[in-house]
């Protein structure tokens, strides 16, 4: 696909990669296509936001780390956090990850150097039930904002959207949806699935001055097909303006 150029003016470039489940139906070659693109589009930051493999590529050695290669031409803008599927292999992930220089943010912090000044990346661990609340709001405790400092907020699963604290990231980023998987984007329509629930199914959100981007999922997983809901390849570029 064409990836447009930047934006003229003060804006940060931003690719995104959620849920790619390597395994079935999102075989390492398709994965490392859609990785070249992104890196071709010369992105300030590469944030990529969980579920790397399924169970069936679980411990298949060097899949994530080849699908992921062309980020390595990308130094110290690369950053990403654990998904739910990733506790299944966690070391594996780990270790593929950072073979391409990719730095995994688990409950971390780290400052970006990007062509606007410094960004903080605040990586959430998946935390599933009860204790997600207590445990985003102790991880923005942990790690106060510097005042007047761009901070970008990567959550697995966008339901913990409402328990980041107002005014402690300026975007979060989240995907686990796959943008509902069944609906009638693909028709122009925003509806999928998941629209009626409390789930951000995919697109952006709002709540006060938090804002939240839900990728619809670079893969998918579950069974063998989008309905309306097509994958996404995602570049933002975001005004500072």
């Amino acid at each position: 696909g064409h990836v447009s150029p930047p934006l003229e003016g003060r804006t940060l470039r931003v690719a995104q990669i959620a849920d790619p489940h390597i395994g079935p139906w999102q075989p390492v070659a398709k994965l490392r296509r859609h990785t070249e693109l992104l890196s071709e589009s010369n992105p300030d930051l590469v944030l990529l936001t969980g579920d790397y493999l399924t169970r069936e590529s679980n411990g298949v050695k060097g899949a994530l780390a080849s699908a992921l290669e062309p980020l390595s031409a990308l130094p110290g803008r690369c950053f990403a956090i654990f998904g739910n599927h990733d506790h299944e292999a966690h070391d594996q992930v780990r270790s593929e990850l950072q073979a391409n220089g990719i730095r995994l943010l688990v409950n971390d912090q780290a400052s970006a150097d990007t062509p606007v000044g410094p960004v903080l990346v605040l990586g959430s661990d998946f935390v599933r039930g009860e204790g997600r609340a207590d445990h985003i709001r102790e991880l923005f405790s942990r790690y106060p904002r510097p005042d007047g400092q761009l901070r970008l907020f990567l959550l697995h699963d966008p339901t913990g959207f409402q328990d980041v604290p107002l005014g402690e990231a300026d975007l979060t980023l989240s995907g686990h949806t796959h943008g509902g998987q069944v609906g009638l984007v693909s028709m122009g329509l925003p509806w999928t699935v998941l629209s009626r629930s409390s789930v951000p199914d995919h697109g952006l959100f709002g709540r006060g001055p938090n804002l939240l981007y839900v990728h619809r999922g670079t893969g998918f997983y579950g069974f063998s097909m989008r309905v309306g809901v097509p994958g996404e390849a995602s570049i933002l570029d975001i005004s500072l303006d």
